[in-house]
């Protein structure tokens, strides 16, 4: 088997692995070994056991087994690490191999992170909520499943995906949904990447032990093992239902958002309407002097005569 030590830099091993641990019959005799792998594609042997003599399985019906026994204190105890197993059947030049893909162990806890943090919402509304949902090992979403389907359906309240990566939930709530914490279960598979490309990334070489040079065909470059794996887990999100807005509220929310547009509007207003009433009162007054001289005029000139 393969194993990734997650505390290690993904260019720190070979492909994403750390460590290479099987047995292997040669002239019908069992050995194990373990070997460290590095990035330039050289191995140093950590551990071996000739005449390897652990028990094996063989039931009747089907393939039988064999018992990998490793002591992580030869891995200094890792927390987190990555395990993909293999079997390999050669004949002469010819080679036939199957791996499975990555699985971590332990199996880690995932999370949902909503932005905002705390996700409210208000009985008959309905919300898109940005949501990242994350591991230890990867941020990268596949799949979201809630509880038996797709979506989820509960006092009134309906969850849906509306995207996946990076995750968008459409959250609809009725106005009869009660008020209170609602704690939605959510099943997540995240993918897990053992290798990270770059754009100057080389080209892997054989590994090569350093102690023989000999080129171990495990992992010559035409066999690469998968460098891919997935996490799968419950995650949980959470939703607050709070009452509708009053109108009390509902006015002071207008007006939070309107209130300055409003105010300058209305002050422009009657700044313009105050302009045009002092102009109609000059106006007026005007016309009443005029029309006072020219009354004055007319009888000064019917004394005259």
């Amino acid at each position: 088997m393969l194993i990734a030590i997650a505390s290690l830099p993904p260019a720190s091993g070979y492909n994403g692995a750390n460590y290479d641990f099987y047995i292997e019959a040669v002239n019908g005799k069992w050995s194990q070994y373990l070997y460290l792998l590095s990035a330039t594609g050289t191995r140093s042997l950590v551990y071996s056991k000739i005449n390897y003599t652990e028990s094996f399985g063989g039931p009747t019906i089907g393939p039988g087994y064999v018992q990998l026994r490793l002591n992580l204190n030869t891995l200094d105890y890792p927390t987190g690490y990555g395990l993909s197993f293999y079997t390999s059947e050669s004949f002469k030049s010819n080679e036939v191999r199957d791996f499975t893909s990555w699985v971590v162990i332990p199996p880690p806890n995932l999370h949902i992170l909503t932005d905002p943090n705390d996700t409210v919402i208000r009985q008959g509304e309905e919300h898109l909520i940005p949501a990242e949902m994350n591991s230890p090992y990867s941020n990268n979403v596949t799949s979201i499943q809630f509880a038996g389907g797709t979506n989820y359906t509960s006092s009134g309240m309906s969850v849906s995906t509306q995207r996946i990566q990076p995750p968008l939930f459409k959250v609809e709530v009725s106005p009869q949904t009660p008020l209170g914490v609602y704690t939605i279960p959510v099943v997540g598979s995240l993918i897990v990447q053992t290798v990270v490309a770059t754009p100057t990334s080389q080209q892997a070489t054989d590994t090569v032990e350093r102690a023989t040079g000999f080129v171990d065909p495990e992992f010559q470059v035409s066999k690469k093992y998968p460098t891919v794996g997935y996490i799968t887990g419950p995650a949980n999100l959470t939703i607050h239902v709070i009452p509708p807005l009053t109108f009390n509220e509902e006015f002071r929310s207008f007006w939070g958002v309107y209130g300055d547009v409003i105010g300058l509007t209305t002050a422009g207003l009657v700044g313009s309407l105050a302009t045009l009433f002092i102009d109609y009162l000059k106006d007026r007054k005007s016309r009443k002097r005029k029309q006072k001289e020219k009354e004055k005029a007319e009888t000064k000139d019917k004394a005259k005569l």
